[in-house]
């Protein structure tokens, strides 16, 4: 990726998504949400977006392995 993509990413808007099974990802906020996936309200830079992800999402494990989502 050359430095200019990096910047183009750094000043890009992003929100949090999550999925049926409570997984958490980074999506560009002017796209349409992937089919399965669900925002969370959170939008920002992709610093502030990651924190947030690692503030709420503690447990990785998928639902299905003995794990129940909110």
């Amino acid at each position: 990726m050359s430095d200019t993509s990096m910047d183009a990413t750094a000043s890009m808007e992003w929100q949090t998504v999550r999925n049926e099974e409570g997984r958490h990802s980074l999506w560009p906020a002017d796209l349409p949400v992937p089919l399965g996936w669900h925002t969370t309200g959170r939008r920002g830079q992709k610093s502030a977006c990651l924190d947030w992800i690692a503030e709420n999402w503690s447990d990785t494990r998928p639902a299905g392995v003995g794990r129940v989502t909110p």
